[in-house]
């Protein structure tokens, strides 16, 4: 899926009823992120010309999830944000959609991270 930026002239109908189109198809997605959200997941899309971002929050009762989320990340890199909280990110879809999953505060060091997404070497099984 390539996503470009539009240079047509704006459409006031054609706009609407993308809108309708846009609406319509993000409720299956809705009830796939409720699904999530029960179990201590959140994941907030930001979609801008060109790029598709993915935050996904785990919450602490929710990292027994985290190895196999971790898991399907290509290019997953460990990191910190500016607040010194840890962030893996990654792509997914062939490098269409960014993700970054935000690791519950406390749960593992930054090395432990780098194990878990495999960008350094060490025995993981003594990590969950």
């Amino acid at each position: 899926m390539t996503i470009m930026p539009s240079d047509l002239p704006l459409n006031s109908t054609g706009i609407a009823e993308e809108f309708n189109d846009a609406v319509a198809e993000v409720f299956p997605l809705f009830q796939e992120v409720q699904k999530l959200a029960r179990l201590g997941i959140g994941v907030e899309f930001t979609v801008a010309p060109s790029t598709i971002v993915a935050t996904i929050t785990v919450t602490p009762t929710a990292t027994k999830v985290l190895p196999a989320l971790l898991a399907e990340l290509d290019n997953a890199r460990p990191g910190k944000l500016p607040n010194g909280r840890l962030v893996v990110t990654g792509e997914m879809y062939q490098g269409t959609v960014t993700l970054r999953v935000l690791i519950p505060q406390g749960w593992v060091t930054a090395q432990e991270l780098a194990v878990l997404t495999g960008t350094a070497d060490s025995d993981p099984s003594d990590l969950l």
